[in-house]
């Protein structure tokens, strides 16, 4: 059986936020860190990046980003940690990785805290689903502060390598990493598994929850775009986790983030 090498995790950015933001109706008022994450899966047959965090060019100038900038993100800079050593070139380059050698990038979906930095990767071919491009264009509005054109407007470049996917999707064509929706929290999301020579079936369940605690209870976040479909999702990982008998993990927690120091074999 074809099998992945290793995941490596990667943090780009802390973002401060209500905890009930993140866990539906949990610890109003406490501040909760946020990492935001992307991933990198090495491969016998290349190599793969799933997400690409919080984009640094948007938190130095947020009037700025984009043609039409985001003057609203300014208001969360007080509580947004980042650096130079948290970039996605910088976080390759320490772990021996060539930004411009990476094959692919997975899109689990196209919110700001997961598409920074595209044009880190300008020779990967972007995996994104097709309902998730199309509905980055018009979001419903509780979501709209969500997709900032200065992340994804480069994936309408001619340039640009984009295949839009719908169902599940076999990144390598061996079985090993697959892609597989998990629509809710966006109409496009969609979660990523990995076969590991040592720890099996990993699952990196992106937003279906954004704690631990939200995807043991079953609590999401208020914003979602469709909280029926997101239940739905998050139950159809949590299946597919024990018929495979897989490590699921979601983006936001930081324990989880932990769980890739040194990598995941």
């Amino acid at each position: 059986m074809s099998t992945a090498t290793v995941v490596h995790g990667f943090n780009t950015a802390n973002w401060a936020l209500d905890n009930s933001f993140m866990v539906q109706l949990t610890d109003p008022g406490e501040a909760y860190e946020a990492a935001c994450p992307f991933y990198l899966i090495d491969h016998p047959e290349g190599v793969a990046v799933v997400d690409t965090g919080l984009s640094h060019d948007l938190l130095d100038d947020p009037a700025g980003y984009g043609q039409q900038g985001a003057e609203h993100m300014e208001a969360f800079l007080p509580v947004i940690d980042y650096g130079p050593d948290m970039h996605p070139r910088a976080h390759l380059d320490d772990a021996g990785y060539d930004p411009a050698a990476v094959d692919y990038v997975v899109m689990t979906h196209l919110h700001s805290d997961h598409a920074g930095h595209l044009d880190t990767f300008p020779n990967a071919e972007f995996l994104v689903h097709d309902e998730e491009l199309r509905y980055a264009n018009n979001p419903v509005p509780v979501q709209d502060v969500f997709y900032l054109e200065g992340d994804f407007d480069v994936l309408r470049a001619g340039d640009y390598d984009v295949t839009p996917i719908h169902g599940e999707y076999d990144v390598f064509g061996d079985g090993s990493v697959r892609t597989f929706p998990t629509p809710g929290h966006t109409p496009g999301h969609v979660s990523v598994s990995v076969d590991l020579p040592e720890t099996g079936t990993l699952i990196l369940g992106a937003d279906v929850a954004h704690q631990q605690d939200g995807y043991d209870r079953e609590h999401l976040a208020a914003f979602n775009h469709s909280l029926a479909e997101s239940i739905e999702s998050l139950r159809a990982v949590k299946a597919r986790a024990r018929e495979a008998d897989a490590e699921v993990v979601v983006t936001h927690d930081n324990d989880h983030l932990e769980k890739f120091e040194g990598g995941i074999r």
